[in-house]
């Protein structure tokens, strides 16, 4: 099987998740070695009060491959710490990972990266079942409100 010749970015927001990291970066790092010739991960830690700065770090020293941990000095949210590793990406193709849970198998990765081929600039991957509570009943009231032939609902990754 040929690789993708395009260089991919991952970016991974990390905060107090030290005990999900390592399969994560497993499956993340073999689904980007076997697919594509060129790729980076860029690890985001947001100020995790864990070791998961230390878990990132490990992992990178048994295997060769570009990674760069950014930490967070201060607590930003998710989404300033996500373009501050947006910012270091260079890949062609960027994956933006919120969380290192995985609602989803890992060959979607592929399957997002083939439809933004196909044109389109924003790919999201969404979980079939939404962690309920108050997501879910944000979602219902948000799509409620607004007249749209989309509807918006929780991703996994984009």
């Amino acid at each position: 099987m040929s690789k993708e010749h395009n260089f991919v970015s991952a970016v991974v927001y990390l905060h107090n998740c030290a005990a999900d990291v390592p399969a994560f970066l497993t499956m993340l790092y073999g689904q980007l070695e076997e697919n594509f010739e060129k790729y980076e991960i860029v690890c985001v830690n947001d100020a995790s009060t864990d070791n998961s700065a230390d878990v990132v770090r490990a992992f990178a020293k048994e295997r060769e491959f570009p990674l760069t941990l950014v930490q967070m000095s201060t607590w930003q949210g998710s989404e300033p710490a996500m373009n501050a590793g947006i910012d270091i990406a260079i890949g062609d193709f960027v994956f933006e990972f919120d969380t290192v849970q995985m609602p989803y198998e890992p060959t979607l990765l592929m399957d997002c990266y083939r439809k933004a081929l196909q044109g389109c600039d924003i790919v999201c991957a969404c979980p079939k079942r939404t962690r309920g509570g108050f997501r879910k009943a944000f979602y219902r009231v948000f799509n409620a409100a607004f007249d749209s032939i989309y509807r918006v609902q929780e991703d996994a990754f984009r």
